[in-house]
């Protein structure tokens, strides 16, 4: 066994495809890093000659309201605009100077002064394809405040990159809620899909060797489930370190909002509720999901191996069934054959959004939580096992490579 794992090992180290796989993941995240993320605007990206500007503009409607005598209450509008003008102006000169003065804990309470005058910023492409205009308003309305007095209250060291949510932790965060962190398990998949086939190319060797053969299997998806760790940890440290340069670590205190199922009905309507859990909490929730998926599909790769017996068949199914949910996934549905989806595995393949609790509220089941995740995967792992064994009695070592 022990010379079974340094062969195996060698053979992922060496392997070509592997190497290049590995270095094509460097560049790209070197890449996001130094060229895409830099120029990337946010929602919260602020822009001080934007605003300089729009001060200018406000100051000239008012003393256009001050010649004409409207500086007192409108009674088509039903408002105190000149009042409001003021206001406004007064809030953009202060976000202005302590934005220049590099005060971003009074920036972030300014902030949250704005937001509750005209709203956060939102996405407007999102918003205009939305189907629940009121709701997705709401819900990004209440993660955007969530997030800036989480600043305020754990009173950290704000800087502008963390209201920009550009610090190493921060990124890390935001991949694991996109779509994004389904490219972490295609690594995985990636690595793995060739760990049985490669061999029928040194059948006569291999095949004398003294181990069963589902410890072969066992051994096989060990060492590739360490090597994958070992890499997505290593492109983990690089991504950390050349952030961490350019835009600050972040820290483990900052909040993450989530949503939680609907409160009890008041007044005929129930409203979701939202908390904050730390950053920290958020991450270590996460590695549950990460190990369990990543060693999912390296079993299910092992299953297919045997029945496929080609690589490319393998890595194909298991990319099509990784991204399976976004061939169906709509706002509207919540049922997969007359079948609640939160009992299907791949819904929970996008673990960022189960942990904050955004899965659940943009398809409305609120059945789909963490701890149900969790299950499901289990349930999911064991079935996986069970098929693996009986395959590989039924796909022998010596039917497996040479086909009889």
């Amino acid at each position: 066994m022990k010379s079974m794992l340094i062969h195996e090992w060698k053979m992922m180290v060496k392997s070509k495809k592997n190497v290049l796989f590995v270095m094509a993941l460097v560049v790209l995240i070197l890449s996001y890093c130094f060229i895409f993320q830099p120029n990337k605007e946010t929602n919260d990206t602020f822009d001080p000659e934007k605003a300089k500007q729009q001060i200018q503009n406000l100051e000239a409607v008012q003393q256009g309201k001050k010649a004409r005598g409207a500086t007192g209450f409108s009674t088509m509008s039903g408002r105190a605009v000149y009042a409001e003008n003021e206001y406004s102006i007064k809030l953009l000169s202060k976000l202005v100077t302590s934005y220049e003065d590099g005060d971003f804990v009074r920036f972030a309470h300014l902030k949250l002064l704005d937001f509750l005058k005209n709203g956060v910023p939102t996405d407007e492409k999102l918003l205009e394809q939305s189907i629940f205009l009121s709701n997705d308003y709401q819900f990004a309305f209440n993660q955007t405040t969530l997030r800036y007095q989480g600043y305020l209250e754990e009173e950290l060291p704000v800087t502008y990159e963390m209201i920009e949510q550009k610090t190493a932790l921060q990124t890390i965060q935001n991949i694991l809620l996109g779509t994004a962190v389904l490219g972490i398990i295609f690594v995985a998949i990636y690595f793995s899909s060739d760990m049985l086939t490669r061999d029928r190319q040194n059948k006569t060797v291999l095949q004398g060797l003294p181990i069963g053969w589902y410890r072969l299997i066992n051994i096989k998806s060990f060492v590739s489930f360490s090597y994958t760790i070992i890499i997505l940890a290593a492109l983990l440290v690089i991504a950390s370190i050349v952030l961490t340069i350019l835009n600050g670590f972040g820290s483990f205190d900052i909040r993450v909002p989530i949503t939680l199922p609907r409160a009890e009905p008041e007044y005929g309507f129930s409203f979701n509720q939202y908390d904050t859990i730390s950053l920290g909490k958020f991450l270590m929730k996460g590695l549950a999901f990460f190990f369990i998926l990543i060693y999912l599909f390296i079993r299910l790769n092992a299953m297919l191996g045997l029945l496929f017996k080609n690589a490319w068949l393998v890595l194909m199914v298991s990319t099509v069934l990784l991204f399976s949910e976004l061939i169906y996934f709509s706002r509207t549905t919540n049922k997969l054959f007359g079948i609640d989806i939160s009992n299907f595995p791949q819904t929970y393949f996008e673990f960022g959004k189960i942990i904050s609790g955004e899965k659940m509220f943009l398809v409305n089941v609120e059945s789909i939580t963490y701890g149900k995740g969790l299950i499901v995967l289990a349930i999911t792992l064991l079935i996986i096992e069970i098929a693996l064994y009986v395959t590989s009695r039924f796909i022998t070592k010596r039917r497996f490579y040479h086909g009889v």
